[in-house]
């Protein structure tokens, strides 16, 4: 406990204070960054509004109790969330390679979509989030067998996602409903 001494002491340094720094404001809005779960940085396209959600129903399903199991609920809602994001970049990667396609094909009638003037012509929309995902993630694969890394991407993320539950439901005493079936 602090004596009579140290608390006046500390009311009197408190008043030199000019309050935080520019720099000091800035480290500290990095905080939530370290675990990624603020949703301040995701990947351009995606919906903050759709990753709130999907974390604060972890965390009301999880319900974790104490510091430890709230770092392994972060987990689990990071690699879950990006496991999310698999399906969006497959999608984009078949998308990115019909338009490219589409494009060798027809080079005086792309846009952003094709449109139909008549029967003979095709219709083909691609969601341009998924399509940006899908090219980004090939161009990183230097468009060699991107759909097979992918894959063992998806893989490693399932098997940690099952780990980190695994170790959740050990935690918790394996109750509150998350046992296997």
């Amino acid at each position: 406990m602090a004596t009579l001494k140290q608390i006046n002491a500390n009311r009197l340094n408190s008043l030199k204070s000019t309050g935080p720094s520019e720099k000091g404001k800035y480290w500290s809005s990095k905080n939530s960054i370290k675990h990624g779960l603020t949703a301040k940085n995701l990947i351009v396209g995606e919906d903050k509004a759709e990753f709130e959600n999907y974390r604060d129903q972890m965390l009301d399903t999880l319900k974790p109790s104490g510091i430890f199991e709230e770092q392994v609920v972060f987990k689990i809602i990071d690699v879950g969330f990006r496991l999310r994001r698999v399906f969006s970049i497959e999608s984009g990667l078949f998308n990115q390679e019909i338009l490219t396609h589409e494009i060798d094909e027809y080079k005086t009638k792309i846009a952003t979509s094709f449109e139909a003037d008549s029967e003979d012509i095709l219709v083909l929309k691609a969601e341009k989030s998924s399509r940006v995902k899908g090219l980004a993630f090939a161009r990183d694969c230097n468009h060699g067998s991107s759909l097979l890394k992918l894959n063992t991407i998806e893989d490693k993320l399932l098997n940690k996602y099952f780990k980190l539950m695994d170790i959740y439901k050990d935690m918790k005493g394996g109750g509150n409903g998350l046992e296997k079936k």
